[in-house]
């Protein structure tokens, strides 16, 4: 359990804020607050937590944001409601210092107001609030927990046995059920198998569906990463080397960002890198292509990959569970077992025009059934109001 004096760790919290108002505010239907306990902002994390604050600020909930500031991507004002209420904490190197931030700004929120509803974005923040939760009347706060993939939790390991029980202490007392990203989350559940769980998939905008597909007049072949992380840029720059025969007259593009070391990696595999913006810099670029692929492991919900099919693109991935989620094999992408099966693919869609229309018209198709920014306000709300129905928490 937490050290008693976590209270008194105040002076690493950086000060609560909130947003001006920029458009009017809808008239809040209830005045209690859902708060939102988040660690760092990594791209991941962001893509579920945007249209989440967004669609729920639709329905009139009044929310605060406690998060751990100036380690990831910055917060945008732009995509964040009007009413929000901000306090970000400031980070540290070691997680107890993040947990210890977090606890005190929770803490801190809620001596000023109360707190109905809880939902924990992650393992650090299940951490954070586990003890402030445990010191709460049984049954006053409602609790959502969503793992976003969290390594701890997925390893099976005497660790993830000690972090499930200290979670269940906290949770247990509450209304709490789980909310994940995609289906092999429910994996990472099992030691909380207690809890009932939604599934609740990230969703793409709506420029990506509207891009339209005008294919490259050379074969192009696209990839990029939520992250950037190394192992995706060498990957890709390795398939570009074995792919690079002046008789096949291939290009490829890295359509994000890249680490310095990383940039040179892909100019020397004459790998061109876009490191692109906006969404409608990314789907335009996304529209000219012929090929998505995606060659390695992704942590949390693959976007990127969800953005390719949406923007009506064929892919070829590796086959791992996160993309075997998104995928349907033979049908909205192919999935391979290795960096043969890859090169073999893409060489198939790249000698057949109608291969690559059908499938990619197949994969637009699931993704507007699946990732739609409609679709996801449409059952993050029904989630809310059958959990109200029956007496639970809303998110």
């Amino acid at each position: 359990m937490a050290p008693a004096n976590w209270e008194g760790a105040a002076a690493v919290v950086a000060p609560a804020g909130s947003l001006p108002a920029t458009r009017l505010q809808r008239s809040s239907a209830s005045a209690e607050l859902t708060v939102h306990l988040v660690g760092r902002l990594t791209p991941p994390v962001l893509g579920f937590l945007l249209p989440l604050l967004d669609t729920l600020h639709s329905a009139g909930r009044a929310q605060a944001l406690v998060y751990v500031d100036g380690a990831g991507p910055p917060l945008p004002p732009e995509r964040l409601p009007p009413g929000l209420r901000l306090l970000p904490v400031a980070d540290h190197a070691h997680p107890l210092g993040r947990i210890v931030a977090l606890y005190a700004a929770l803490g801190r929120l809620a001596r000023e107001q109360s707190i109905a509803t809880l939902h924990l974005h992650g393992l650090l923040p299940g951490l954070a609030a586990m003890h402030w939760l445990y010191r709460r009347p049984r049954g006053q706060v409602h609790v959502y927990f969503s793992p976003h993939s969290s390594r701890a939790l997925v390893r099976q390991t005497l660790l993830r046995r000690g972090l499930a029980r200290l979670l269940q202490l906290g949770l247990g007392r509450h209304e709490a059920r789980t909310i994940v990203n995609m289906n092999p989350e429910l994996q990472t559940l099992q030691p909380l198998a207690a809890l009932p769980a939604s599934v609740l998939e990230s969703p793409v905008p709506a420029v990506f569906f509207d891009a339209p597909r005008r294919e490259a007049r050379r074969p192009l072949l696209i990839s990029c990463n939520l992250e950037g992380q190394r192992a995706a840029v060498d990957a890709f720059a390795r398939i570009a080397v074995l792919l690079n025969d002046d008789a096949l007259s291939l290009n490829f593009n890295w359509v994000g960002q890249a680490e310095p070391e990383a940039a040179a990696a892909l100019k020397a595999a004459g790998v061109g890198q876009f490191a692109v913006a906006s969404d409608e810099s990314r789907a335009q670029r996304l529209g000219t292509a012929w090929i998505y692929v995606a060659p390695t492991e992704e942590r949390g919900f693959p976007v990127r990959l969800a953005e390719a099919m949406a923007a009506g693109l064929p892919s070829v991935a590796l086959d791992t569970p996160n993309h075997r989620c998104l995928l349907d094999e033979g049908v909205t992408g192919y999935l391979c077992t290795d960096l043969d099966g890859l090169l073999q693919r893409i060489a198939e869609l790249v000698d057949s025009r109608a291969l690559r229309e059908s499938m990619g018209a197949a994969a637009r198709e699931v993704a507007r059934a699946r990732f739609s920014e409609p679709v996801f306000k449409a059952r993050l709300l029904d989630m809310v109001a059958a959990a109200e129905a029956d007496g639970r928490p809303a998110p």
